[in-house]
């Protein structure tokens, strides 16, 4: 029984169209999914209605999510929200607000790397990416790479758009209690991303202070070690676990294939069994 719980597509920062995810995910015989843009909650519909043509008996099952993005101690820190209202108000209102942020960190980061040099547009970035609905800092990567002033992602994000680069702009700070608070009132649960890219497992102790319900123990990134060692963390703090690929669909960002990294439902039964 394979589950993915954390995965990108067009509708943030992944290069695949939800209807691609779905149909690997039959491919790879899973037993539920979820799709989780960055702030972003758009793909989930273009999802169910890629299941009515690709898997009209509904084998997988799928559940709505979304990587929310927050900010603690100057370090950008994600929280993936799962089974919420997606007609909430108070939700829905902040996605608005968090997509014109996000439209206006992507123009001036293209203002910025112009100033600097490089010569990118907001036409190129719509010409190469049609299908995307939300633009990010990948995305003006990849222009940077195919314009040659890089040879790939890692060299992008090391360099031209690292976070102390005159081209990069941080995104809008959000507290962390307050996306879980959105969480919670949408009647959702939310679970603490990827702990190992949290910067420091100091950090991921004071963070566990907030009210997650849930932490990511099963994460691409993680070693057998990391498992274990937030497998006893979820225990101490009775949190449920739950785990996903984190797949994006971009070349060289790992899992560079759908199904490279896939979660045993065993591992996360409690999670299941509250869906």
């Amino acid at each position: 029984m394979l589950v993915d719980f954390h995965m990108h597509s067009v509708y943030s920062d992944g290069i695949e169209t939800p209807k691609e995810l779905l149909r690997h995910a039959l491919d790879c015989n899973v037993f539920m999914m979820a799709l989780t843009d960055h702030d972003e909650i758009d793909g989930i519909k273009a999802l169910r209605t890629a299941q009515q043509e690709l898997d009209p008996n509904e084998t997988i099952k799928i559940i709505n999510g979304c990587e929310f993005s927050a900010d603690y101690k100057d370090k950008s820190i994600h929280i993936l929200g799962y089974c919420f209202d997606e007609n909430n108000k108070e939700l829905n209102e902040f996605i608005t607000f968090f997509k014109r942020k996000r439209e206006e960190r992507v123009d001036e980061m293209i203002r910025r790397c112009n100033i600097e040099g490089y010569h990118i547009t907001k036409e190129d970035l719509i010409k190469q990416f049609p299908d995307t609905k939300a633009y990010g800092r990948p995305h003006i990567g990849k222009l940077l790479i195919d314009g040659g002033y890089a040879k790939d992602v890692n060299e992008v994000f090391r360099g031209i758009l690292r976070k102390d680069s005159p081209c990069y702009v941080p995104k809008v700070k959000v507290e962390v209690q307050h996306i879980i608070d959105i969480i919670h009132k949408a009647g959702g649960f939310a679970v603490m991303a990827h702990p190992k890219l949290v910067s420091s497992d100091e950090y991921v102790l004071e963070m566990l202070d907030f009210d997650f319900d849930g932490i990511e123990v099963y994460h691409s990134k993680h070693n057998d070690i990391d498992v274990e060692r937030y497998k006893a963390l979820a225990k101490k703090h009775k949190l449920f676990i739950t785990g996903g690929s984190d797949y994006h669909g971009i070349p060289g960002k790992e899992p560079d294939n759908f199904g490279d990294y896939l979660v045993d439902g065993n591992d996360v039964s409690e999670f299941i069994s509250l869906l």
